[in-house]
């Protein structure tokens, strides 16, 4: 049965009705163009009508009984249209998150309080926006391209990515996908080419979010030809967030004493990167809770009896050059599985053996192990 149905809707289309009327058409269209009269009782012509007229009026009705709610407008002006079902339930919530899978991830980030609460209230400005133009009201334009200042591994693509799709549920942006880039996927190595690679780039990103990474490698600097190119990137850029600001959001980033002479290198920039949003480096205990956070999501167990030793680690690590912050977390707990592996591979064949637990032990060797 549940075969025959699936066929039956595969046949018939996402319109089941429309394709039974198309094919009685058809059928007395035929029937018609060869003079052909079929004898059926009268009370089969009326009963035949009757359910196409009762099938028609019960498929018009779910259908505005589902699209009711995404309807959204102006009464006084009769303006009328209809929204996306994320952005009728972004606009009928509380603006906590509630029901908005994007911001309920982003809410449950380590760390970033600051930048929490800059995009929670640029979302709570786009509601009422969103509100004042459905009631016919004057709509002021807001600026949704970003300079992300930080180290490296505080989460500045994760929360491009998340800003994206709160965009998309918000009715901003139609995908909300994010497309990452750096100079060497703006740049070419010839004369005339820049502007076409990076104009391919915008292009993927168009209904998106165009993520720069190190931005400040474009600003030129003091001579040389690929200097030349990187202005030439700047440039492109800035003349297609102009022609398409209604369909791109870019973000820059890169480490904030870089980003700010990067903003200043332009006479552009500054009005189109007006807000900045400072990701602050993880303390040690938010980078505790991240290798925990990390721990859990791979199914591994990892008891409090470690954290002195995985706290101190980083207060030692963080003053380091190469520090990377998540990035570090990241290859600590890499390490312990590899202390891990090492430490039961060759007790596999016992039915006891415990392929989820990390030893202190095994976070000793771990941080032995870190560079």
């Amino acid at each position: 049965m549940a075969r025959l149905a699936q066929w039956f809707g595969t046949v018939l289309g996402p319109s089941p009705l429309m394709a039974i009327a198309m094919t009685v058409s058809t059928v007395v269209g035929v029937l018609s163009a060869f003079r052909i009269t079929p004898s059926v009782p009268a009370w089969l012509g009326l009963a035949l009508v009757a359910a196409i007229v009762a099938a028609a009026t019960l498929y018009c009705a779910t259908q505005i009984v589902r699209l009711w709610p995404q309807v959204a407008g102006n009464a006084r002006t009769g303006a009328f249209y209809l929204q996306s079902p994320a952005h009728a339930r972004a606009m009928a919530g509380d603006g906590a998150g509630s029901g908005i899978g994007p911001l309920d991830e982003l809410s449950r980030m380590t760390g970033l309080a600051d930048v929490k609460t800059e995009i929670a209230t640029l979302i709570q400005r786009l509601r009422v926006e969103a509100a004042r133009r459905d009631q016919g009201l004057p709509v002021a334009p807001i600026s949704l391209h970003m300079v992300f200042a930080g180290p490296p591994g505080v989460g500045k693509t994760v929360v491009a990515r998340l800003y994206g799709a709160i965009l998309r549920d918000l009715g901003v942006l139609e995908k909300g996908h994010l497309i990452e880039t750096d100079r060497a996927g703006l740049v070419a190595g010839y004369v005339g080419q820049t502007a076409l690679k990076t104009k391919a780039r915008i292009a993927e990103a168009l209904d998106g979010i165009l993520f720069i990474d190190e931005a400040y490698a474009l600003a030129a600097r003091s001579g040389g030809q690929g200097d030349s190119f990187g202005q030439q990137a700047i440039d492109t850029l800035l003349k297609e967030m102009e022609d398409k600001r209604d369909r791109l959001v870019v973000i820059v980033a890169g480490y904030p004493e870089q980003m700010a002479e990067f903003v200043a290198s332009n006479p552009g920039l500054p009005s189109r990167f007006a807000k900045t949003l400072r990701f602050d480096s993880y303390g040690s205990d938010d980078l505790l809770q991240i290798v925990h956070v990390m721990a859990e999501r791979e199914g591994l167990r990892l008891g409090s009896q470690s954290d002195g030793a995985i706290s101190a680690f980083f207060a030692t690590a963080s003053g380091r050059p190469n520090f990377g912050n998540a990035r570090t977390a990241r290859t600590l707990l890499e390490r312990a599985r590899e202390a891990q592996a090492v430490r039961i591979a060759p007790h596999l064949d016992r039915p006891d053996v415990d392929l989820s637990a990390l030893t202190p032990g095994d976070i000793a060797a771990a941080i032995a192990a870190m560079p």
